[in-house]
């Protein structure tokens, strides 16, 4: 996602409220804000998008790229 710099720190914190986001980060580069979310479906994808991402402050580009097929997943337990 592309956020106004001004707006990183509340978009951030709002999507990370919300029950979809397993991940949320602020990045460097091209893009400064990264979120994976789980939904059920595409429909509820699109809902997601358009009803609880696009009406927040700040936001100018998003870019989606569903996962079609997880080959491995793993994790680190941090203390």
């Amino acid at each position: 996602m592309k956020v106004e710099p001004s707006a990183l720190a509340s978009v951030g914190a709002a999507m990370a409220a919300h029950p979809e986001a397993d991940v949320v980060a602020a990045t460097t580069g091209p893009t400064n804000l990264m979120a994976g979310v789980t939904c059920r479906d595409t429909r509820a994808l699109y809902r997601y998008l358009t009803e609880r991402v696009a009406p927040l402050h700040g936001v100018r580009e998003l870019e989606t790229a569903p996962v079609i097929r997880t080959v491995k997943r793993v994790g680190t337990l941090l203390p």
